[in-house]
């Protein structure tokens, strides 16, 4: 278990490490802080085995109400909102993050986009609710070649 000054510090040092500019990373850093908004003290970490537990439960659930991407209507908000607050509601934890930020192919900005960020043994990861892909905050790089950039939660 960390406590929310200890994740913003986390989550601060990672986004100091997404940029080179000294500037960018000092106003990203402070930019972050401010968008960002942490509603409990403490927050419990998944074991690996938990995490697996709460994507079979939820790649259940999208599978069995039949849900898919749709534009505007049910999408990466949608998608990222989803496996939050069914992780809470299943499973009694608050490992996990709603992700914002930007999404870019090679060097290219798609636009703004939405997925999570999850405590695993105290350590963060990204979790791509739409793809049920799990992969390192440090790289923030899908095995597809899609990079994230992460500049506010909400947790």
């Amino acid at each position: 278990m960390i406590d929310q000054v200890q994740l913003r510090l986390m989550l601060s040092a990672l986004i100091w490490g997404q940029y080179k500019n000294i500037v960018r990373k000092a106003v990203n850093t402070l930019l972050f802080n401010f968008r960002s908004w942490f509603f409990d003290l403490n927050y419990e970490s998944f074991t690996r085995q938990s995490f697996d537990v709460a994507v079979k439960y939820f790649a259940d659930f999208v599978e069995s109400h039949n849900l898919h991407y749709e534009f505007e209507f049910f999408d990466c908000d949608d998608f990222a909102l989803l496996f939050k607050a069914l992780t809470s509601a299943k499973l009694n934890i608050n490992a996990v993050g709603l992700a914002l930020g930007e999404l870019y192919e090679d060097e290219t900005l798609l636009g703004g986009h939405a997925w999570n960020v999850v405590l695993i043994d105290d350590e963060l990861y990204y979790f791509e609710p739409q793809t049920y892909e799990l992969f390192d905050v440090e790289h923030a790089t899908t095995t597809d070649g899609f990079r994230y950039v992460l500049q506010a939660v909400v947790w």
